[in-house]
């Protein structure tokens, strides 16, 4: 099982702040449920545990490390996530 933290997280689209300075552990083993109304940042979180939005500031942990810093294989083996609808991760072409 993974363990994933924010450290410090700040997350904005353009210059619009969604998510100012968050520090979260997430519990190894433990379901864990997000609340809020519409347009509160819940699924701007998932996007960036998930390594499809790069924080402005701060880190996202998964396992003890940078999921920015680690390669894409690896967090393969070590996240899932099963969005609700498909979404591309930002800066992909396609030729």
């Amino acid at each position: 099982m993974a363990s994933i933290a924010t450290h410090d997280l700040t997350l904005s689209y353009q210059r619009q702040v969604i998510i100012d300075s968050l520090d979260l552990q997430l519990p190894e083993g433990q379901v864990t449920v997000l609340i809020g109304s519409n347009g509160c940042g819940k699924s701007t979180l998932l996007k960036s545990l998930a390594r499809l939005l790069k924080p402005q500031q701060g880190t996202v942990v998964l396992n003890g490390a940078d999921i920015h810093q680690k390669s894409t294989a690896t967090v393969a083996r070590e996240l899932a996530i099963l969005p609700q609808m498909p979404s591309a991760p930002e800066g992909i072409s396609v030729r």
